[in-house]
């Protein structure tokens, strides 16, 4: 019975919110909602507002039989990040000879 009480819907919890909030009209609610999604219980770290990366990151690694996957998929990620900024750092070096050979002439 507890725990039917605290499975409340979303369409619910938006409800109660607006009710104890003065209404979807308050000048405040920017300021509250910002305030309960960086301290708010049931929004992971307090004084840190989670993305959509973090959710499923957390919910991906939190599942034993994905979890090697997303480990292998962000590995992946790092590893292009890494190769790709060194192509582009090699671009970059590129360029800079091209300048000073021309700067010569």
């Amino acid at each position: 019975m507890k725990e039917e009480r605290k499975m409340a819907t979303m369409s619910q919890r938006i409800s109660a919110f607006y009710r104890q909030s003065g209404g979807p009209g308050n000048p405040q609610i920017q300021r509250i909602l910002e305030e309960h999604l960086l301290y708010g219980r049931d929004h992971g770290i307090p004084g840190k507002k989670e993305d959509i990366n973090d959710v499923l990151r957390e919910v991906f690694l939190n599942d034993h039989s994905t979890r090697p996957l997303v480990i292998g998929l962000l590995r992946m990620r790092a590893a292009l990040k890494e190769q790709w900024e060194a192509y582009l750092n090699a671009l970059r070096h590129e360029d800079r000879r091209k300048v000073e050979e021309l700067e010569k002439l």
